[in-house]
């Protein structure tokens, strides 16, 4: 049995440990009106929330989009530098609602956007104007790359679509870490587009590279070379299913690319990058035969024979001709 002196020390720190507990509490209230309540994570997999009473019901396809731009609102914010735990959820739900906002915002300007663009018949001044408007994207561009895959959400597309544009624009060496981006986290291409994000990557990668060294000059010299076999490197990585018509042009850009960095006063390096060009153009021409490398094919095999460089009955030697048949 404890003894009186016991009981009375005991009820003393039971006291102390209240009023502590109550000057505790009382600080935080303090602290809470100038600083909302950290917000708890929205979880992509719970389901929408019900639309209140007395308001015209969306559709549950529309609240579910809503829903998943809120879901992703969280991480791009925190990715992009934005304090989450100042920002917070009162009982109202307003931080709540501006976090979906943010991320809705960067929706709602595409489709201005897109709208202003659908307004330009001019191929040329749609390019530029895709120009102006990127840098408004950055930072939010930069903290999707950030933050990583989460669940599939309709931002994903916006990123794409903004890929797109990079592409489009010929700011390749800046559309890089998004096409990384986009092929490593299996992102889809908007609905409007015909090909998928792979596909679409290569094609229009390898189609303006084509363009810049048949052009050659300043064009050729201002692609940035090294794209390429970056862009080759991914696809291989992800074990993209692309049309062999597609993955030919990749190898012929290859090609091209290799020669246009050949240095006319150094034989051995001409000669070097005459063999890796004449592998990639015979590759290209093993997926498509009407990929337009049938001639610069023959125009390699015979520099190389006169320098020496290509042994008899090696598969190098083979003709354009003869390599369309095995492919047949």
């Amino acid at each position: 049995m404890k003894s009186v002196a016991t009981l009375a020390r005991e009820k003393a720190e039971a006291r102390k440990a209240a009023e502590a507990e109550a000057a505790s509490q009382a600080a935080e209230k303090a602290r809470g009106r100038k600083k909302a309540r950290p917000a708890p994570a929205v979880l992509a997999d719970m389901e929408p929330p019900a639309p209140r009473a007395g308001r015209r019901q969306p559709s549950p396809a529309a609240r579910r989009k809503h829903f998943l731009i809120a879901a992703s609102a969280g991480r791009v914010l925190a990715a992009s530098g934005v304090d989450l735990q100042a920002m917070g959820d009162n009982d109202n739900g307003a931080n709540q609602r501006e976090r979906e906002s943010a991320a809705a915002k960067v929706m709602l300007q595409l489709q201005e956007d897109q709208r202003r663009l659908k307004d330009i018949q001019s191929i040329e001044k749609k390019i530029a104007l895709k120009a102006e408007l990127l840098p408004g994207y950055a930072g939010w561009i930069d903290g999707m790359i950030k933050a990583g895959k989460a669940s599939a959400s309709p931002l994903d597309q916006v990123f794409t679509a903004l890929m797109a544009w990079r592409i489009d624009t010929g700011d390749f060496e800046g559309a890089m870490p998004m096409i990384e981006h986009a092929l490593l986290n299996d992102l889809a291409m908007p609905d409007r587009f015909k090909r998928e994000t792979p596909a679409f990557v290569v094609e229009q990668v390898s189609e303006a590279a084509i363009r810049a060294y048949e052009a050659g000059e300043d064009a050729a010299r201002a692609f940035p070379a090294a794209v390429l076999p970056a862009i080759e490197d991914l696809i291989d990585l992800v074990d993209a299913d692309i049309h062999d018509e597609i993955t030919a042009k990749l190898h012929r850009a290859l090609g091209m690319a290799i020669l246009a960095g050949a240095r006319e006063d150094d034989a051995d390096d001409l000669t070097a990058r005459q063999g890796q060009a004449l592998r990639c153009y015979q590759r290209a021409l093993q997926l498509d035969e009407k990929v337009g490398v049938k001639k610069p094919i023959s125009q390699l095999q015979s520099a190389l024979k006169k320098a020496g460089a290509l042994p008899e009955n090696s598969p190098e030697t083979q003709s354009a001709s003869e390599q369309d048949g095995e492919g047949a």
